[in-house]
């Protein structure tokens, strides 16, 4: 399961820092992942604000994430899935259980889908999500992938 930032510094590519250490650990993991990836719908909507709104050439960047994404979400190496009712449900639970966090939507319905589908496994460089989420999640155990890959 992805969160937002892992395909938002992959997506800006070399155009945010070059020597970002999160750069290189999300391009990693997208490269060397075995199996396939899921994403949820509103995670895309998060990158492509960043890019537009934060990025130098930012909606050039928005254009060639999506259709990047459009080439390999039929049957390549991810699925973009859509939230359903019971989601946005858990997402609000959430949020409102954590809103001196505060966890924002996005995060909470990463989470809440990762617990429908039982993918114990999320990708985030947000370590404020983490430590967060660990304590309230119906997942166990839940993993996350860059802070256990980083070395």
């Amino acid at each position: 399961m992805h969160e937002t930032a892992p395909l938002r510094l992959r997506s800006a590519d070399r155009h945010i820092n070059d020597r970002d250490r999160e750069f290189f650990r999300c391009s990693r993991l997208l490269a060397e992942w075995q199996g396939r990836l899921v994403i949820p719908e509103p995670v895309l909507g998060e990158v492509c604000s960043f890019l537009r709104n934060n990025v130098r050439n930012g909606p050039t960047l928005e254009v060639q994430f999506l259709e990047a994404v459009e080439s390999h979400s039929h049957g390549g190496d991810f699925e973009i899935v859509s939230p359903v009712p019971v989601d946005r449900a858990r997402a609000t639970e959430l949020s409102k259980r954590l809103v001196s966090g505060p966890l924002g939507y996005v995060d909470g319905i990463v989470l809440a889908m990762a617990e429908r589908l039982k993918i114990p496994d999320i990708a985030t460089v947000d370590y404020k999500f983490l430590g967060m989420a660990s304590p309230v999640s119906r997942l166990r155990p839940l993993c996350w992938v860059l802070q256990e890959t980083s070395a």
